[in-house]
Protein backbone atom coordinates (compact mmCIF):
# COMPACT_ATOMS: atom_id res chain seq x y z
CA UNK A 1 0.00 0.00 0.00
CA UNK A 2 1.27 3.48 -0.83
CA UNK A 3 1.05 5.56 2.35
CA UNK A 4 2.72 8.68 0.95
CA UNK A 5 1.03 12.08 0.73
CA UNK A 6 1.99 15.70 0.20
CA UNK A 7 2.55 16.50 3.85
CA UNK A 8 3.02 20.23 3.56
CA UNK A 9 -0.19 20.58 1.56
CA UNK A 10 -2.04 18.48 4.13
CA UNK A 11 -0.64 20.55 6.99
CA UNK A 12 -1.80 23.82 5.46
CA UNK A 13 -5.12 22.78 3.94
CA UNK A 14 -6.17 19.56 5.64
CA UNK A 15 -8.39 20.64 8.53
CA UNK A 16 -11.66 20.58 6.63
CA UNK A 17 -15.01 19.77 8.16
CA UNK A 18 -13.68 17.36 10.76
CA UNK A 19 -11.91 20.11 12.71
CA UNK A 20 -14.94 22.34 12.52
CA UNK A 21 -17.04 19.57 14.04
CA UNK A 22 -14.49 18.83 16.76
CA UNK A 23 -14.02 22.28 18.24
CA UNK A 24 -16.34 24.85 19.76
CA UNK A 25 -17.08 27.76 17.45
CA UNK A 26 -17.84 31.08 19.13
CA UNK A 27 -21.12 32.58 17.95
CA UNK A 28 -22.52 29.35 16.44
CA UNK A 29 -26.20 28.62 16.96
CA UNK A 30 -26.52 26.82 20.27
CA UNK A 31 -28.52 23.64 20.55
CA UNK A 32 -31.22 23.45 23.21
CA UNK A 33 -29.64 22.56 26.54
CA UNK A 34 -31.05 21.26 29.81
CA UNK A 35 -31.12 23.60 32.78
CA UNK A 36 -27.86 23.74 34.77
CA UNK A 37 -27.59 21.31 37.67
CA UNK A 38 -25.75 21.92 40.97
CA UNK A 39 -23.60 19.40 42.83
CA UNK A 40 -22.30 20.65 46.18
CA UNK A 41 -18.66 19.68 46.62
CA UNK A 42 -18.22 21.45 49.98
CA UNK A 43 -20.05 24.12 51.99
CA UNK A 44 -18.28 26.82 49.98
CA UNK A 45 -17.88 24.97 46.67
CA UNK A 46 -20.23 23.97 43.82
CA UNK A 47 -20.00 22.10 40.54
CA UNK A 48 -22.47 23.32 37.92
CA UNK A 49 -23.08 21.01 34.97
CA UNK A 50 -25.27 21.49 31.92
CA UNK A 51 -23.92 24.97 31.18
CA UNK A 52 -22.10 24.17 27.95
CA UNK A 53 -18.98 23.26 29.94
CA UNK A 54 -18.53 22.48 33.62
CA UNK A 55 -18.28 25.43 36.02
CA UNK A 56 -16.91 25.37 39.56
CA UNK A 57 -17.97 28.17 41.91
CA UNK A 58 -16.39 28.96 45.28
CA UNK A 59 -17.46 31.59 47.82
CA UNK A 60 -15.29 33.81 49.97
CA UNK A 61 -16.04 36.99 51.89
CA UNK A 62 -16.16 39.11 48.72
CA UNK A 63 -18.42 36.91 46.64
CA UNK A 64 -17.75 34.17 44.10
CA UNK A 65 -14.72 32.88 42.29
CA UNK A 66 -15.68 30.95 39.15
CA UNK A 67 -13.53 28.44 37.33
CA UNK A 68 -14.79 28.74 33.74
CA UNK A 69 -18.05 30.31 32.62
CA UNK A 70 -19.76 27.75 30.42
CA UNK A 71 -21.21 28.84 27.10
CA UNK A 72 -22.53 32.29 26.22
CA UNK A 73 -26.07 30.87 26.07
CA UNK A 74 -26.04 28.86 29.32
CA UNK A 75 -23.48 30.72 31.44
CA UNK A 76 -25.75 33.52 32.75
CA UNK A 77 -28.31 31.07 34.16
CA UNK A 78 -25.50 29.09 35.77
CA UNK A 79 -24.14 32.28 37.35
CA UNK A 80 -27.50 33.16 38.88
CA UNK A 81 -27.86 29.61 40.17
CA UNK A 82 -24.44 29.77 41.81
CA UNK A 83 -25.16 33.16 43.40
CA UNK A 84 -28.47 31.92 44.86
CA UNK A 85 -27.09 28.61 46.09
CA UNK A 86 -24.04 30.09 47.80
CA UNK A 87 -25.80 33.23 49.01
CA UNK A 88 -23.49 35.66 47.23
CA UNK A 89 -24.27 38.97 45.55
CA UNK A 90 -21.57 39.04 42.90
CA UNK A 91 -18.76 37.14 41.23
CA UNK A 92 -15.46 38.99 41.63
CA UNK A 93 -13.09 36.59 39.83
CA UNK A 94 -13.37 34.35 36.76
CA UNK A 95 -10.64 31.93 35.71
CA UNK A 96 -10.58 30.83 32.05
CA UNK A 97 -8.87 27.43 31.87
CA UNK A 98 -8.46 27.96 28.10
CA UNK A 99 -9.88 30.08 25.27
CA UNK A 100 -12.70 27.96 23.81
CA UNK A 101 -16.28 29.20 23.85
CA UNK A 102 -17.47 26.60 26.38
CA UNK A 103 -15.13 28.22 28.95
CA UNK A 104 -15.60 31.91 28.22
CA UNK A 105 -19.37 32.42 28.04
CA UNK A 106 -19.41 34.72 31.08
CA UNK A 107 -16.39 36.82 30.14
CA UNK A 108 -18.37 39.73 28.72
CA UNK A 109 -20.98 39.70 31.49
CA UNK A 110 -18.41 39.67 34.28
CA UNK A 111 -16.01 41.96 32.47
CA UNK A 112 -18.70 44.62 32.28
CA UNK A 113 -19.37 44.08 35.99
CA UNK A 114 -15.72 44.80 36.83
CA UNK A 115 -14.70 41.26 37.76
CA UNK A 116 -11.10 40.12 37.48
CA UNK A 117 -10.62 37.63 34.62
CA UNK A 118 -7.54 35.45 34.99
CA UNK A 119 -6.06 33.24 32.26
CA UNK A 120 -2.78 32.01 30.85
CA UNK A 121 -1.05 34.60 28.68
CA UNK A 122 -1.57 32.47 25.57
CA UNK A 123 -5.30 32.22 26.27
CA UNK A 124 -5.44 36.01 26.48
CA UNK A 125 -3.73 36.22 23.09
CA UNK A 126 -6.16 33.79 21.42
CA UNK A 127 -9.11 35.71 22.84
CA UNK A 128 -7.64 38.89 21.34
CA UNK A 129 -7.44 37.65 17.75
CA UNK A 130 -9.61 35.95 15.14
CA UNK A 131 -8.82 32.22 14.85
CA UNK A 132 -9.20 30.41 11.53
CA UNK A 133 -9.46 26.63 11.27
CA UNK A 134 -9.56 26.59 7.48
CA UNK A 135 -7.97 29.14 5.14
CA UNK A 136 -11.27 30.18 3.56
CA UNK A 137 -13.57 29.44 6.49
CA UNK A 138 -15.30 31.88 8.77
CA UNK A 139 -13.07 32.80 11.72
CA UNK A 140 -13.81 32.33 15.38
CA UNK A 141 -14.12 36.00 16.26
CA UNK A 142 -12.08 37.62 19.01
CA UNK A 143 -13.83 38.73 22.18
CA UNK A 144 -14.48 42.43 22.72
CA UNK A 145 -11.88 44.16 24.87
CA UNK A 146 -14.17 44.28 27.92
CA UNK A 147 -14.43 40.46 27.85
CA UNK A 148 -10.72 39.66 27.67
CA UNK A 149 -8.56 38.58 30.61
CA UNK A 150 -7.41 41.38 32.90
CA UNK A 151 -4.75 39.28 34.64
CA UNK A 152 -2.45 36.69 33.07
CA UNK A 153 0.00 34.04 34.21
CA UNK A 154 2.79 32.09 32.57
CA UNK A 155 2.98 29.41 35.23
CA UNK A 156 1.46 28.86 38.64
CA UNK A 157 -0.11 30.89 41.43
CA UNK A 158 -2.63 30.85 44.23
CA UNK A 159 -5.65 32.75 45.54
CA UNK A 160 -6.68 32.81 49.22
CA UNK A 161 -10.42 32.18 49.66
CA UNK A 162 -11.00 32.48 53.40
CA UNK A 163 -9.75 29.20 54.85
CA UNK A 164 -9.62 27.64 51.37
CA UNK A 165 -6.63 27.93 49.04
CA UNK A 166 -7.01 27.88 45.26
CA UNK A 167 -3.89 26.90 43.35
CA UNK A 168 -3.54 27.02 39.58
CA UNK A 169 -0.86 25.84 37.18
CA UNK A 170 0.05 25.60 33.52
CA UNK A 171 -0.43 22.48 31.38
CA UNK A 172 1.99 23.16 28.54
CA UNK A 173 0.70 22.52 25.00
CA UNK A 174 -1.96 20.03 26.01
CA UNK A 175 -5.55 20.72 24.87
CA UNK A 176 -4.35 24.15 23.67
CA UNK A 177 -1.15 26.08 24.43
CA UNK A 178 -2.86 28.02 27.24
CA UNK A 179 -4.39 25.43 29.57
CA UNK A 180 -4.64 25.90 33.32
CA UNK A 181 -5.65 23.43 36.02
CA UNK A 182 -7.16 24.63 39.30
CA UNK A 183 -6.87 22.86 42.67
CA UNK A 184 -9.00 23.65 45.72
CA UNK A 185 -6.63 22.45 48.40
CA UNK A 186 -8.85 22.11 51.47
CA UNK A 187 -11.74 20.56 49.55
CA UNK A 188 -9.25 18.36 47.62
CA UNK A 189 -10.98 19.11 44.31
CA UNK A 190 -9.03 19.34 41.04
CA UNK A 191 -10.47 21.09 37.97
CA UNK A 192 -8.85 19.91 34.72
CA UNK A 193 -10.26 22.43 32.25
CA UNK A 194 -10.36 21.12 28.69
CA UNK A 195 -7.50 18.64 29.00
CA UNK A 196 -9.70 15.82 30.36
CA UNK A 197 -12.92 15.66 28.36
CA UNK A 198 -15.06 13.69 30.82
CA UNK A 199 -17.63 12.66 28.22
CA UNK A 200 -15.54 11.23 25.39
CA UNK A 201 -12.14 11.49 23.75
CA UNK A 202 -9.83 14.36 24.85
CA UNK A 203 -9.33 15.91 21.42
CA UNK A 204 -6.55 18.50 21.29
CA UNK A 205 -6.92 21.75 19.35
CA UNK A 206 -3.69 21.58 17.38
CA UNK A 207 -4.38 24.84 15.53
CA UNK A 208 -3.94 26.71 18.83
CA UNK A 209 -1.06 24.69 20.19
CA UNK A 210 -2.46 21.45 21.58
CA UNK A 211 -1.30 17.95 20.63
CA UNK A 212 -1.82 14.37 21.71
CA UNK A 213 1.58 13.92 23.38
CA UNK A 214 1.15 17.18 25.25
CA UNK A 215 -2.28 16.03 26.39
CA UNK A 216 -0.76 12.82 27.77
CA UNK A 217 1.91 14.89 29.54
CA UNK A 218 -0.83 17.13 30.91
CA UNK A 219 -2.49 14.10 32.46
CA UNK A 220 0.78 13.32 34.22
CA UNK A 221 0.85 16.83 35.73
CA UNK A 222 -2.76 16.45 36.85
CA UNK A 223 -2.03 13.07 38.42
CA UNK A 224 0.77 14.68 40.42
CA UNK A 225 -1.86 17.00 41.95
CA UNK A 226 -3.98 14.07 43.18
CA UNK A 227 -4.05 11.69 46.09
CA UNK A 228 -6.44 8.76 46.37
CA UNK A 229 -9.22 10.98 47.76
CA UNK A 230 -9.03 13.79 45.20
CA UNK A 231 -12.25 14.47 43.30
CA UNK A 232 -11.58 15.48 39.72
CA UNK A 233 -13.87 17.80 37.73
CA UNK A 234 -13.49 17.27 33.98
CA UNK A 235 -14.39 19.60 31.10
CA UNK A 236 -17.90 18.21 30.70
CA UNK A 237 -20.13 15.51 32.17
CA UNK A 238 -21.55 15.06 35.64
CA UNK A 239 -19.36 12.21 36.85
CA UNK A 240 -16.50 13.10 39.17
CA UNK A 241 -13.43 10.96 38.54
CA UNK A 242 -10.29 10.23 40.54
CA UNK A 243 -6.57 9.60 40.27
CA UNK A 244 -6.94 6.03 39.04
CA UNK A 245 -9.18 7.17 36.19
CA UNK A 246 -6.61 9.74 35.11
CA UNK A 247 -3.84 7.14 35.25
CA UNK A 248 -5.84 4.75 33.06
CA UNK A 249 -6.64 7.43 30.48
CA UNK A 250 -3.05 8.71 30.42
CA UNK A 251 -1.83 5.21 29.60
CA UNK A 252 -4.26 5.01 26.65
CA UNK A 253 -3.18 8.43 25.35
CA UNK A 254 0.52 7.65 25.70
CA UNK A 255 0.08 4.38 23.81
CA UNK A 256 -1.92 6.02 21.01
CA UNK A 257 0.62 8.86 20.77
CA UNK A 258 3.37 6.30 20.20
CA UNK A 259 1.35 4.32 17.67
CA UNK A 260 0.28 7.37 15.67
CA UNK A 261 3.85 8.68 15.64
CA UNK A 262 5.07 5.36 14.27
CA UNK A 263 2.39 5.43 11.54
CA UNK A 264 3.31 8.98 10.61
CA UNK A 265 6.99 8.14 10.30
CA UNK A 266 6.11 5.17 8.11
CA UNK A 267 4.31 7.53 5.73
CA UNK A 268 0.70 6.69 6.54
CA UNK A 269 -1.89 9.02 5.08
CA UNK A 270 -4.79 9.98 7.40
CA UNK A 271 -7.19 7.58 5.67
CA UNK A 272 -4.75 4.70 6.12
CA UNK A 273 -4.30 5.54 9.79
CA UNK A 274 -8.08 5.53 10.32
CA UNK A 275 -8.42 2.24 8.42
CA UNK A 276 -5.98 0.66 10.89
CA UNK A 277 -8.35 1.59 13.75
CA UNK A 278 -5.65 2.06 16.41
CA UNK A 279 -8.23 3.00 19.09
CA UNK A 280 -10.78 0.27 18.38
CA UNK A 281 -10.41 -1.46 21.76
CA UNK A 282 -11.40 1.74 23.57
CA UNK A 283 -14.34 2.91 21.44
CA UNK A 284 -16.94 1.02 23.48
CA UNK A 285 -16.08 3.29 26.42
CA UNK A 286 -15.16 6.60 24.76
CA UNK A 287 -17.23 6.50 21.56
CA UNK A 288 -16.25 6.73 17.91
CA UNK A 289 -12.62 7.82 17.68
CA UNK A 290 -12.59 9.24 14.12
CA UNK A 291 -12.40 12.92 15.08
CA UNK A 292 -10.01 12.29 17.96
CA UNK A 293 -7.64 10.22 15.82
CA UNK A 294 -7.78 12.61 12.87
CA UNK A 295 -6.98 15.65 14.98
CA UNK A 296 -4.37 13.77 17.02
CA UNK A 297 -2.63 12.64 13.83
CA UNK A 298 -2.66 16.21 12.51
CA UNK A 299 -1.30 17.47 15.83
CA UNK A 300 1.86 15.43 15.25
CA UNK A 301 2.65 16.92 11.83
CA UNK A 302 4.31 20.16 13.01
CA UNK A 303 6.40 18.26 15.56
CA UNK A 304 7.47 14.85 14.23
CA UNK A 305 6.76 14.67 10.47
CA UNK A 306 10.09 14.00 8.69
CA UNK A 307 9.56 16.63 5.99
CA UNK A 308 7.33 19.14 7.84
Amino acid sequence: MDHTTDRRKFLVNGLGAVAAAALPIRGAQAAAQPAPVVTRLADHLLLITGAGGNIVAARDGEGLVLVDGGSREAGPAALQLALRTLGARRAHTLINTHWHADRTGLNETLGKAGARILAHANTALWLSTDVRYTPDGAPVKRLPAIARPTATTYGSGHIALGDEELRYGYLSQAHTDGDLYVKFVKANVLVTGGVVAGDGWPTADWVTGGWITGTANGYRTLIDQCDEQTRVVTASGRTLVGRQDLEAERAILADLSTRLTQMLRKGYAPADMLAARPAREHEARYGDATVFLTESFRSLWPRVAPDA
